[in-house]
C-alpha cells in the first residue's frame, strides 16, 4: 500500500505522464515494463541506540540480541518506462528475525531494565518501500542514463522482552516495542547498457543526507547487475546491492537512533513486456 501511495504521489507531480507517449524510438531490449522478484543473501550490521529524558543512553546492535546478520531474504521490484525518457523505479526489500538468548551485559531498553543473565527474547522487522521518477538524460540505441528523484519509506520495527527473577523465587515478564517510519527523499541516478539485445548491464545509485521536522537522515545506495534474457519475455538477473539507512528520530523528551547496513549479492528472475 505504501508503495502504490508513493507511485501515486510522484506520479501527479508530472500532468504530462498520465499519458503514455508515442513509443516511437523503444529498442528490443528496452521494455515498456518489467517485473523482478529474487532473492538477497546480505551481509547485514545494524545498530540502535535511544535515549530518554533523564536516562541513559542506550546502545545495541544485532549481535547484542542474537539476530542473525546473515541471511538470505525475498525482494521484489519493477520499472516502467512512460514515453521516451520518463521511467518509474520501484523495490521492496524486508528483513525480519527473531532470537532468544541469555543477555551477557546489562542494558535498558525503554522502561525495560535487563541484567546479566537474563532471559531475552527479541524480534527485528525492517521493511524498506523505494519509488524513484527519472529522466533520461542520454538514449542510444544500446544505452541509456537518467537522473530522478525519489523517496525511501524506512519502516523499523524493534521488540525486546524479558524474564525477571526477583528476590523471593517469583518471576515477571516484561516488555518493550519501538517503531518508527521515515520517509526519506534521495537523489536518483542510473542506466543501462545493451552488449546484446539479450545481454543487458544495468546501474542504480543515490544519496541523500538532510533534516526536515523530527527526521535527520542519511541514504546511500547502489546496484549493478547484468541480465540475460533467453526468452523476449523471460531473464534472469544476477549483481551485488548495497544500501545504508542512518536515521535519527528526535523530540522534547526521546531520541532514538537506527543505523542499518545491507550489503550482498542478489539473484532474481524478471519478465518484461
Amino acid at each position: 500500500m505504501k508503495l502504490v501511495i508513493l507511485m501515486s504521489l510522484l506520479i501527479g507531480l508530472f500532468p504530462g505522464l498520465n499519458s503514455w507517449a508515442a513509443d516511437i524510438s523503444a529498442n528490443e531490449w528496452d521494455k515498456r515494463i518489467t517485473l523482478r522478484g529474487g532473492a538477497i543473501a546480505y551481509d547485514m550490521s545494524g545498530k540502535f541506540s535511544s535515549t530518554k529524558e533523564g536516562r541513559p543512553n542506550v546502545k545495541l546492535d544485532l549481535d547484542d540480541l542474537d539476530l542473525e546478520d546473515d541471511e538470505v531474504t525475498y525482494f521484489l521490484g519493477a520499472n516502467i518506462r512512460m514515453g521516451e525518457r520518463w521511467r518509474l523505479h520501484t523495490d521492496y526489500f524486508r528483513y525480519s528475525d527473531d532470537a532468544t538468548q541469555t543477555a551477557n551485559k546489562d542494558f535498558e531498553f525503554d522502561d525495560l531494565i535487563v541484567n546479566v543473565g537474563a532471559r531475552v527474547e527479541s524480534s527485528l522487522s525492517f521493511d524498506l518501500y523505494i519509488v524513484n521518477l527519472s529522466y533520461d538524460l542520454y538514449k542510444s540505441e544500446r544505452a541509456n542514463f537518467g537522473v530522478g528523484i525519489g523517496a525511501h519509506i524506512v519502516d523499523f520495527s524493534l521488540d525486546v522482552s524479558s524474564t525477571i527473577t526477583v528476590d523471593d523465587g517469583s518471576t515477571g515478564f516484561l516488555r518493550e516495542e519501538e517503531n518508527l517510519t521515515a520517509p526519506l527523499p534521495n537523489l536518483f541516478a542510473g542506466g543501462a547498457y545493451a552488449f546484446k539485445n539479450n545481454l543487458i548491464f544495468r546501474y542504480t545509485g543515490g544519496w541523500m543526507s538532510m533534516s526536515y521536522g523530527d527526521y535527520d537522515g542519511d541514504l546511500v545506495y547502489a546496484q549493478g547487475v547484468l541480465e540475460y534474457w533467453p526468452h523476449k519475455n523471460i531473464g534472469l538477473g544476477a549483481g551485488y546491492a548495497y544500501r545504508s539507512v542512518d536515521v535519527t528520530y528526535k523530540t522534547n523528551s526521546k531520541k532514538e537512533t537506527y543505523d542499518i547496513d545491507i550489503p550482498g549479492p542478489i539473484l532474481y528472475l524478471t519478465v518484461g513486456f
